[in-house]
């Protein structure tokens, strides 16, 4: 009884990753690739200079936008709405 005790709570423990949400993990001047590897970024504009925008979100964390030039993290930026990439100047 006391096993199944333990691992019902290690399994409560270890689920409430999922409802807690999802942080995106980064550095000023991580590469692209590195950032889609290691987040789940959706591409949201791009420019033919170069310039790319992700965004990432979830409820608890609302939206976050990630400004890569050249292929390199150069700004970070946090939002309330789907669309607030668009107010900010790049």
């Amino acid at each position: 009884m006391k096993k199944l005790l333990l691992i019902g709570l290690a399994l409560v423990m270890l689920s409430c990753r999922a409802f807690v949400g999802f942080e995106p993990t980064f550095t000023m001047g991580m590469s692209e690739s590195d950032f889609k590897k290691k987040n789940k970024p959706e591409l949201v504009a791009a420019n033919e200079d170069g310039t790319r925008i992700y965004s990432t979100y979830h409820a608890s964390t609302d939206f976050k936008f990630f400004f890569f030039r050249n292929e390199k993290l150069v700004r970070f930026e946090k939002g309330k709405n789907a669309d607030d990439y668009q107010l900010l100047r790049y």
